[in-house]
């Protein structure tokens, strides 16, 4: 009887390791549908957003050690906001939207974002909400998985996003959350916005009108008259500053547009090779798993008194041997999809070199990149207050 379970023993483990398992799934992607408030806010309720530059999620050391790339996770750090923002334009429910590198500008609600994941098949991101007087709205993690269907231009549209999912969650959220705020907390997160953009322009003028409660968050001390002169320049510098801003999305609408084919072709690719590996180390694991398997029942037989066993264990040794030396080799075959990925992370990254650009309004002239283009701008218009205040410089409070 003991010889007889060892054989069966011996028989199941050599036929898991010769005929292996299949298992197949199928994924779907279901997009939410973006909300639009049933409410009809007058201009004066609505918030404006600006949207920062996500973090990559990654350094260095962590990408090497993750074999994730660097060099698209910065270029993704700059594409996510970007389609946020398109995301968001299209409900109605907000001002202006923008993009805003640094939160150089002032705006009434900010959305900072990270990127946890994403390799073509899911995008995982931690997004958080704040508004201008330092509130934390909330922080939450998205995550999206795109079916390989994403990436067949024969049966989806050229144009349809694999994760419009997630951004229309995102945006989902964010007016669900708006909706329970009360008007007049809508007033006071308008007013502080302006105001500290006031007091960086003039802090002699507004530094007494706002300050920080014990949580770190501004508070109104009180307010300008509306007719106050002082109060109309600033204005007017801002409306300036709004209009700079509004130039600089055609960058982003730009090099979303360059963007957009070399990263969905990276991201297929990636799909691809992200399944492919996932198969690859999967089946590597179970072959190793069921060779030392086999090449154990094997040894075991060879001390069975039936000779129908020890003739079984021997042929268990044999496939349980080549099933480990099939196994390396598999892991071995999945580094190369690992350098197939990090060859198209340099390509696109080559792509994606960040361009010269120059805003020549019959005034001036900005070069270099985003960010330096925001600080020029920030310094001509602060001598343009100063000239027309007849002011020198002043300390600009952080």
């Amino acid at each position: 009887m003991i010889h007889s379970y060892k054989n069966i023993f011996i028989l199941i483990i050599i036929s898991l390791v010769l005929n292996g398992c299949a298992s197949t799934t199928v994924k779907t992607t279901q997009h939410a549908p973006l909300i639009q408030s049933g409410a009809r806010y007058a201009e004066t309720e609505l918030l404006d957003i600006g949207v920062d530059m996500f973090s990559p999620g990654i350094n260095v050391q962590s990408a090497e050690e993750e074999g994730v790339f660097l060099q698209v996770r910065n270029a993704e750090a700059r594409f996510f906001p970007v389609k946020i923002v398109e995301t968001l334009q299209g409900t109605g429910n907000w001002g202006v939207v923008r993009v805003i590198p640094g939160k150089q500008s002032e705006m009434d609600v900010w959305i900072d974002g990270e990127i946890l994941k994403s390799d073509g098949e899911i995008l995982q991101l931690r997004i958080s909400v704040s508004d201008s007087s330092g509130k934390q709205w909330y922080t939450k993690d998205y995550k999206g998985v795109a079916s390989k269907y994403a990436y067949d231009s024969s049966i989806r549209s050229l144009n349809e996003e694999p994760f419009q999912g997630v951004y229309n969650d995102i945006v989902n959220d964010l007016i669900k959350y708006r909706e329970k705020i009360e008007p007049q907390e809508i007033y006071t997160i308008r007013k502080i916005t302006e105001l500290k953009f006031a007091r960086s322009f003039s802090p002699e003028a507004f530094s007494d009108h706002i300050e920080t409660d014990r949580r770190g968050n501004y508070v109104i001390k009180r307010l300008p008259a509306e007719n106050d002169p002082t109060l109309e320049r600033i204005r007017k510098i801002r409306q300036r500053d709004n209009m700079f801003v509004d130039t600089m999305q055609d960058y982003y609408e730009s090099f979303e547009d360059d963007m957009e084919q070399p990263y969905r072709e990276w991201r297929r690719m990636s799909y691809e090779e992200t399944m492919t590996l996932r198969q690859l180390r999967s089946e590597a694991n179970a072959r190793l798993l069921g060779g030392a398997l086999a090449v154990i029942g094997g040894i075991v037989a060879q001390g069975s008194s039936s000779t129908t066993a020890r003739t079984a264990g021997i042929v268990g040794i044999g496939a349980g041997a080549y099933a480990v030396k099939e196994g390396l080799d598999r892991r071995e075959e999945s580094k190369i999809h690992v350098q197939a990925i990090e060859e198209l992370g340099t390509s696109l990254n080559a792509e994606l070199e960040p361009r010269t650009i120059e805003l020549d309004n019959d005034t001036v002239t900005l070069t270099g990149t985003v960010n330096e283009q925001y600080g020029q701008w920030k310094a001509i218009l602060r001598d343009i207050y100063m000239t027309e205040t007849g002011q020198s410089e002043q300390i600009i409070p952080n």
